[in-house]
């Protein structure tokens, strides 16, 4: 017995030794596969910084985000501006505006302040306050002097000046009849404002 017992141990560590050099086989191959994943990993990062197509995309990203963070938008109407659809004079004064002749211009007064002039302008049921420069109803501002505007449109030129609103010659005549002989005199001064 002591032969087979020699020949079944031997059989074993030729089978324990078989199974340690596979298993050493492979634990090599997986460590030279993960080396070589490491490697694919290292390099793909590496190319990201230097990948010639991957930075012109990103550059053309870059470039359009900073021109759309440079656009402004501007509307020359306020979308939400009711009164350009709604003119009863209930709806109207709720907002302290009242009805006026949709296309006629009204300089309700002009402001001296630190910037410059300004002026108030009554169009279309809504006061604009504009500087020299600025737009409304296709005119551009071209100059503000006291209790007077000069308006511009291609060659035309539309001066306006200082007077009342509609309403208050309105209640004027309720309050002291038709030829005014009781209307009081309203002097018109032009105010500076700023820091006093």
């Amino acid at each position: 017995m002591k032969g087979r017992d020699k020949l079944f141990f031997n059989l074993l560590t030729f089978l324990l030794l078989v199974v340690l050099v596979l298993v050493g086989l492979k634990t090599r191959e997986a460590d030279k596969q993960i080396k070589r994943w490491q490697a694919e990993i290292k390099k793909r990062q590496e190319r990201g910084v230097q990948d010639p197509v991957l930075r012109a995309t990103v550059d053309k990203l870059e470039a359009d985000l900073r021109t759309r963070l440079a656009e402004t938008f501007e509307l020359d109407d306020d979308p939400l501006n009711l009164t350009r659809v709604i003119h009863t004079r209930k709806f109207l004064k709720i907002f302290g505006e009242m009805p006026e002749t949709e296309t006629r211009m009204r300089l309700s007064c002009t402001i001296t302040g630190e910037k410059g002039p300004s002026a108030i302008i009554k169009y279309k049921g809504r006061s604009h306050v504009l500087d020299t420069g600025g737009k409304v109803g296709g005119y551009r501002v071209e100059s503000i002097g006291k209790n007077r505007v000069m308006l511009v449109r291609s060659g035309e030129r539309l001066a306006l000046v200082t007077e009342k609103a509609p309403d208050t010659i309105e209640e004027e005549i309720k309050r002291f009849g038709s030829k005014g002989e009781l209307v009081p005199i309203v002097e018109v001064k032009q105010v500076p404002i700023g820091n006093f």
